[in-house]
């Protein structure tokens, strides 16, 4: 995207003819402020905390721009069909599991989701989305409306994996044994997007008209469960609550690792002690949790034997009983409400003004559109490396776990995670986990070494 490296809120709302609002329009904290427009940004040149803070809006801009177009006055209307990211192949269809049948046909535009549990049992990091935690864990609002989630990839990954056939098992080992490497493209400035990833976690709307839902972005979606003949299939409404965005550029050949939700989803955990709630939150009920026994029916998770109101404590059973993506009425296994609180609080420091950006971002989005869901949305934060190091320029293919030195925040201070997608492990940073991702068929077992997959665990999802 050409534009001049020094650009203010300000001049950006003015420049629009809105003069008024701009006089009281917060100002970005940063010399490369985002604007509002569908280029996702190839890198940034510079590299600090506050220019990474609106790299990152600039990329969620860019991503949830409409697939159709349109200027900014339309940006983020309800109802206003796919965004761009929605329209990104799924890791399901680029690494389809042994046992995979394809679901119905769905409408165009219509979501694919099947996945309500964040890791399997064991975290394999190679069976789809994983969080750092030993148990499966699902996640309901305070309705008990579970959330979904998907994994998807932009057109530079796709292309990559498809063109090198790197969707197979053993052509990754091949690769990597006969001198390659894993190596997804970087981005660069002004010019070519390189690789990146999302991650997006999707709560079931039961009430799609509730005025509520006009304050996120919503989309049809059909809901799979089972394999083969048994599989069933519903349709239903789903609202985004929590995102992630992986992405390879030339200035960090170690990823930017940037993630956003919903201001209404949690409260922090400083607010509950505080006793300062400022309003009805998505995910936790200030009253009126009810701690309940665990059906003697029902899978325990770590010998549990009620459920808790407790924040951020992962489901005391398993789900069992699917019939196109809601849980069997007659099951006596339910999900139900699970409280959440945010472990960390959004930065407000001079080194790293996420809460200035946020106020400064929703502003000019309310100011182009003031019915835009985006103005309810936030940044949580950016995880990136201040010396950075490209692990594939060496001699030989690296081994896992990949470098996690020189990140900022800094690793061991503050964590960088996202209440909707790591609820059960909020004090583990995305590259903590990511370090260790290695191809399908190098997991350091039976003597095969432990060949890394430059941070993506979308490569451990690959077939024999």
């Amino acid at each position: 995207m050409t534009r001049p490296l020094v650009l203010s809120a300000l001049g950006l709302i003015l420049s629009s003819g809105s003069a008024a609002l701009a006089q009281d329009a917060p100002s970005f904290p940063c010399l490369n402020p985002p604007t509002l427009g569908p280029t996702f940004p190839g890198d940034t040149l510079l590299s600090d905390q506050q220019s990474f803070n609106c790299f990152a809006w600039q990329e969620f801009i860019a991503v949830t721009w409409p697939q159709a177009g349109g200027d900014p006055g339309v940006y983020g209307d309800p109802g206003g069909g796919p965004t761009v990211f929605e329209t990104f192949m799924t890791s399901a269809e680029l690494m389809p599991p042994a046992d995979y049948v394809a679901p119905p046909e769905a409408a165009e535009g219509v979501r694919q989701l099947a996945r309500t549990a964040k890791l399997d049992g064991n975290f394999n990091p190679g069976s789809d989305i994983n969080e750092a935690t030993p148990t499966t864990a699902w996640l309901a609002d305070r309705d008990g409306n579970l959330v979904w989630y998907e994994i998807l990839v932009n057109d530079a990954e796709a292309d990559y994996i498809i063109g090198n056939q790197l969707f197979k098992a053993a052509r990754q080992r091949a690769m990597v044994e006969d001198g390659g490497r894993i190596d997804l493209p970087m981005g660069v400035f002004n010019d070519s997007s390189g690789a990146a990833e999302f991650k997006a976690a999707w709560l079931s709307v039961t009430d799609p008209d509730d005025p509520r839902w006009t304050r996120y972005l919503t989309a049809d979606a059909q809901f799979c469960s089972g394999t083969g003949g048994d599989q069933v299939c519903t349709t239903g409404t789903v609202a985004l609550v929590g995102l992630h965005i992986l992405h390879k550029t030339s200035a960090q050949p170690s990823w930017t690792w940037s993630t956003f939700d919903h201001v209404d989803n949690a409260p922090d955990q400083a607010q509950v002690d505080a006793g300062t709630l400022d309003r009805e939150y998505r995910f936790y009920r200030e009253s009126g949790c009810v701690e309940m026994p665990v059906p003697e029916s029902c899978a325990a998770f770590d010998n549990a034997t009620t459920t808790s109101c407790l924040p951020n404590v992962s489901p005391a059973y398993a789900l069992k009983d699917f019939q196109g993506g809601v849980v069997d009425p007659g099951s006596a296994c339910q999900p139900y409400p699970i409280q959440v609180t945010r472990q960390f609080s959004l930065p407000s420091t001079n080194e790293n003004p996420i809460v200035a950006t946020n106020a400064a971002a929703q502003a000019m989005i309310a100011a182009a559109n003031p019915d835009s869901v985006f103005q309810y949305y936030q940044l949580v934060n950016v995880l990136w490396a201040d010396s950075p190091v490209d692990e594939n320029a060496g001699a030989t293919a690296p081994m896992s776990p990949l470098s996690e030195t020189a990140f900022r925040p800094a690793l061991n201070a503050f964590k960088v995670s996202n209440p909707m997608l790591e609820t059960y492990a909020q004090d583990v940073s995305c590259v903590e986990c990511h370090s260790g991702a290695t191809i399908k068929d190098g997991g350091g077992s039976d003597g095969v070494p432990a060949y890394a997959s430059d941070y993506s665990f979308i490569f451990g999802m690959a077939q024999q």
